[in-house]
């Protein structure tokens, strides 16, 4: 089990990564995520703060996509190397 979904507020994002290949979900050290211990969402005030983020990631690590979530875990979209 892994880190329960963070209570967002209003317009905040939640930012979740994965292995692109597997769609494993990872931590914030993108090491694979087995427990509940490690953290696994980060949570941004927008959606332009998160996607600015993930960006970043995957400038990096092309092996990585970011899936974007709102409240409720709804979710809104994924960036990948290919939104680059």
């Amino acid at each position: 089990m892994t880190e329960k979904f963070p209570d967002i507020q209003n317009l905040q994002v939640a930012l979740l990564r994965a292995d692109i290949s597997t769609g494993h979900v990872l931590d914030e050290n993108f090491n694979l995520a087995i427990n509940g211990n490690q953290k696994v969402f980060s949570v941004f005030d927008d959606i332009d703060c998160a996607i600015d983020f993930a960006k970043s990631i995957i400038s990096n690590k092309k092996d990585i996509e970011c899936n974007l979530y709102a409240q409720e875990m709804k979710f809104l979209r994924s960036i990948t190397y290919k939104d680059l």
